[in-house]
């Protein structure tokens, strides 16, 4: 018979074995997706048009393109999060389960990557 607190129970369970950093993490990342989104949502619908002019000219204000890099970091964080924990419910496979979760985190890592390039070249000329 093992005796642990509750806490030590608690983080140990669940199929991940890492439940409250991985719940954290999850808010976290979506506490940062309301301000930016709603931030976004009111500037997009604040201009003229969304033609590609102006969606460059847009950006080239850093508060823009730093709101906007926040935003797409943690809705790619917060979604391979979420695809993580399907994939680690649903999938009984290991050998499949991780296969899953490199592709998930090589896309979120390829979508921070291209955001992040195609932001700064914008921004910086």
């Amino acid at each position: 018979m093992k005796y642990q607190t509750d806490l030590a129970k608690a983080k140990g369970l669940g199929s991940a074995h890492s439940g409250f950093s991985h719940w954290w993490l999850q808010r976290l990342s979506a506490v940062l997706l309301l301000p930016t989104g709603l931030y976004l949502l009111w500037q997009f619908i604040a201009l003229d048009n969304l033609s590609a002019a102006v969606m460059i000219e847009w950006m080239k204000s850093s508060l823009n393109a730093g709101v906007l890099l926040v935003f797409v970091l943690a809705a790619a964080y917060h979604g391979a999060l979420g695809l993580q924990v399907v994939i680690e419910d649903y999938v009984n496979n290991k050998s499949t389960m991780m296969a899953l979760r490199t592709l998930v985190y090589g896309a979120m890592i390829g979508l921070i990557y291209f955001s992040c390039f195609a932001v700064f070249k914008l921004l910086l000329g």
